[in-house]
């Protein structure tokens, strides 16, 4: 995956602080889910108090659950212009949740594990959610990500992850 031509985004920019993973959310939704790592982000800064709702929006058009092997992914964003800093907020979920497929809106897939980007790049964007598909298509490293049971450990996981990202470019 190269970077975009001015070189001015790189996957290990984008730090995970331990402050913005939930383990073992408890949710009974798609829109749940997004509501809370949206709170998350809000409360520290990340994001406007609009991104949730534009993430609710964008999800109506364009889902983006990922029926990764083993455990389903999903990678909801809402718009950069709701963003305030780039960051990552992470969610293992207790039970799986319904959520649209990635590039058929008429199927679903169950969702273990949900990361919500707040961008303020649009050409970031692509780059970093390719970054993630590319490191946690790999059932071995989302299972360990899930079996994590503390938000230190899931940060240091996928920091290290989003490192070797950004090592692998250069």
């Amino acid at each position: 995956m190269p970077n975009p031509p001015d070189g001015g985004f790189k996957p290990e920019t984008f730090r995970v602080s331990p402050e913005l993973v939930q383990v073992r959310l408890a949710a009974g939704s798609m829109a749940e889910v997004i509501d809370g790592l949206a709170g998350v982000l809000l409360a520290h800064g990340y994001v406007k108090p609009s991104y949730a709702e534009s993430a609710l929006e964008r999800e109506a058009s364009c889902p983006t659950g990922l029926p990764t092997p083993g455990l389903g992914t999903a990678i909801p964003h809402g718009g950069v212009d709701h963003a305030l800093k780039p960051g990552i907020a992470i969610a293992t979920l207790a039970q799986p949740v319904s959520w649209g497929q990635l590039g058929d809106p008429g199927r679903t897939v169950p969702i273990s594990v949900v990361f919500m980007l707040s961008v303020t790049q649009p050409e970031a964007q692509v780059y970093l959610l390719q970054a993630l598909v590319d490191v946690y298509r790999e059932e071995a490293s989302l299972r360990r990500l899930y079996a994590a049971t503390r938000p230190e450990e899931i940060a240091e996981q996928v920091n290290a992850a989003l490192q070797q990202a950004g090592a692998s470019e250069a």
